[in-house]
């Protein structure tokens, strides 16, 4: 087997999601997918005894969830014939806000043989755009809407920009989860004023009249809504077309709605409580860089580092 043809995992670790993706080289510089898997750890959720503004450490339960999952994957790959080398773990907002981010990291070396990568806001835009590569993406901008920060991504050395707000840490904030109260006051109108505030680090018509991408669970879930699909269908997602007043309706809809009522929804089950606050972030986010429209893909970091990993 020659070394193109090999297989290469990349776990994406995220607040809200660990994401596998192993895959091998595809012709064109591309990716032949041959495993998926989304496990909902929620290793960024807060911690019931953390009280507001206190710094964010990792749940026990919450890195169980995670290491567990982590031990699934790396199975899963080796069992493909991926080789140690070829997997890379990358982690994103909720390891670089975790004030005990080394020793989640330490365990996951010492007891998985695991090595974490976390990468900088401006790296993990820089490698969820370069999924987009195989399509000819060089005047695309991408929006990568996560659960604990968002990613804005142009094709210039200086235009990644990283926000620290997301689905899931604005949830708990402004919304509350499940049986919590939110962390801060202000609700809906609050969640509203603090994404757009937040927003404000990226510069306003950055879209130039460029296509826009949106990328992450929250834009694929906006897929599946706006296709009016009787479940959600990742296969479903690639390509639809989203205007930014779609995004805003969506939003400002499922906030009114229960988690009850979203339920009925083509929505995943693990974003049925975080999703309003992602589609917030969506819809403030093309509002702040000029966008009327926007094109929603499946693809993301993920297959960013698999890229790398396959092509250097």
């Amino acid at each position: 087997m020659s070394g193109s043809s090999e297989p290469v995992a990349a776990i994406d670790l995220g607040t809200n999601t660990a994401l596998l993706l192993v895959a091998r080289s595809a012709p064109g510089r591309g990716l032949e997918v041959l495993a998926q898997d989304c496990e909902a750890v929620r290793l960024g959720e807060r911690r019931a005894s953390a009280g507001e503004g206190a710094p964010l450490s990792l749940a026990p339960e919450a890195v169980e969830r995670t290491l567990n999952a982590l031990a699934n994957f790396k199975t899963r790959a080796m069992n493909l014939g991926v080789a140690p080398e070829r997997l890379r773990v990358t982690a994103t907002a909720v390891l670089r806000r975790a004030s005990d981010a080394a020793a989640f990291v330490q365990r996951c070396e010492e007891e998985l043989g695991l090595r974490v990568d976390i990468l900088s806001g401006a790296e993990e835009g820089r490698l969820g755009r370069s999924a987009l590569g195989s399509s000819g993406a060089e005047e695309w901008v991408t929006l990568d809407v996560g659960g604990g920060s968002t990613e804005l991504a142009g094709d210039g050395p200086l235009e990644q920009i990283s926000a620290p707000v997301g689905a899931l840490v604005l949830t708990e904030r402004f919304l509350g989860m499940g049986s919590s109260a939110p962390l801060e006051p202000g609700g809906a109108p609050g969640l509203w004023e603090h994404v757009r505030r937040s927003f404000e680090c990226f510069p306003e018509g950055f879209a130039r009249e460029r296509t826009v991408v949106l990328l992450g669970g929250s834009a694929s879930n906006l897929a599946c809504l706006e296709k009016g699909l009787e479940q959600f269908d990742p296969l479903q997602v690639e390509g639809t077309r989203v205007d930014v007043g779609a995004a805003r309706a969506w939003a400002e809809r499922l906030i009114d709605m229960s988690p009850a009522d979203r339920e009925r929804l083509p929505i995943e089950s693990q974003r049925v409580e975080i999703l309003p606050a992602g589609l917030v972030c969506i819809a403030a986010g093309l509002e702040r860089i000029g966008a009327r429209n926007a094109r929603i893909s499946a693809l993301g970091l993920r297959h960013g580092v698999a890229l790398e990993l396959l092509h250097g």
